[in-house]
């Protein structure tokens, strides 16, 4: 269950941090004509958090861990993506 609990968070944020750094990549509703490479920040910082993910999952046994350790770290995944928003927002 944990495992699951941790694998199912990844893909999903990962899904979201794709989607997110391709619409604001594509430029606003309005403007389609400009791309802004900038939002493709936003994948590396997620990157990141990943890896501290994976080293958490391999540096203690999923079967000693607290449910509330592993959901706080899930938490800190999906805050990556507001982070690398706002690194992206201040290249522009």
């Amino acid at each position: 269950m944990k495992s699951r609990l941790i694998k199912g968070n990844v893909t999903t944020s990962g899904f979201i941090a794709i989607f997110i750094s391709c619409f604001f990549a594509e430029g606003a509703l309005g403007e389609s004509d400009s791309l802004t490479p900038e939002f493709f920040l936003i994948l590396p910082i997620w990157a990141i958090g990943v890896l501290l993910m994976w080293r958490f999952v391999s540096k203690e046994k999923l079967e000693n861990t607290s449910y509330f350790k592993i959901i706080l770290s899930n938490l800190l995944l999906w805050l990556t993506i507001p982070i690398g928003l706002m690194f992206a927002f201040q290249l522009i």
